[in-house]
Formats: structure tokens, sequence, C-alpha cells
């Protein structure tokens, strides 16, 4: 008699969208839903820190992080994300601000890409792309 095998579809990718302008939010939402990921978004570093520390089912795969947020800052974010939550997601950091200082600190914390707006949608998506890999 034939061994019933039972496949299971790869999770998708989870991308957690930090990004205070709504209407840039909305565009890289629709972007990257077409590319497949599941996409969550927070519009504040506050909202951020609430989605990281989500049970690990519902934790992202990758985020996607501006820098100047309102209540809590980017740079914020990624040290919690590192230094609190321990953990090592990777992050592409997508922000209108390039201060050399700002760079150098998320960089020492590991962001994946730091990339300034605008950005074409086919760099961020190949810097998303090797962050993940």
């Amino acid at each position: 008699m034939p061994r019933n095998r039972t496949t299971t579809a790869p999770e998708p990718t989870r991308i957690l969208v930090v990004e205070d302008n709504l209407q840039l939010l909305a565009l890289l939402r629709e972007v990257l839903v077409q590319k497949g990921y599941v996409v969550q978004s927070a519009r504040n570093g506050v909202e951020a820190m609430a989605a990281l520390s989500a049970p690990n089912h519902e934790c992202p795969d990758a985020v996607l992080l501006d820098v100047g947020l309102p209540l809590e800052n980017g740079v914020s974010v990624l040290q919690f994300l590192r230094r609190v939550m321990r953990s090592r997601a990777p992050v592409v950091v997508l922000t209108g601000r390039d201060d050399p200082e700002d760079r150098e600190t998320l960089m020492r914390l590991g962001v994946s890409a730091y990339l300034t707006k605008p950005t074409p949608t086919e760099e961020l998506l190949r810097a998303l792309s090797r962050a993940l890999a």
C-alpha cells in the first residue's frame, strides 16, 4: 500500500514595515504583498516594539525600519530588538535621514542594509532578499 505523503507549504515570510508616512507605508505594503510576503505594519516606534514582542509564532522574520519615527525612533527600536528581545532578525533601514552618526550606530547594531529615501523599489527588494538569505 503506498504511503500517504503530506507536504506542508513553507510558511510565508513575515515582514514588519515600520514607517510613519502613511502613503509610503501603503506603497511598501502593496509591493511586498505582491512579492508574496505577509506584511505587518507599525506607524511609530512604540507600535514596532509591541509587534516585536509578540509571541514567537507572530514575530516578523525581518524588519523594514524607518529611523525618524514618532514616540520612539528607529535607533531605539533596533536597540530594543537586539538588546531586549535578543533577536538577530534581519533589519533593512529605509530612511530619509542620511546621518553618518545614525548610520554608524545602526550598522553597529547589525542592520543588513541602510538605504536612503527615495530608493528604487528593485533596490529595496534586493536588499530585503539579501537580508533574508
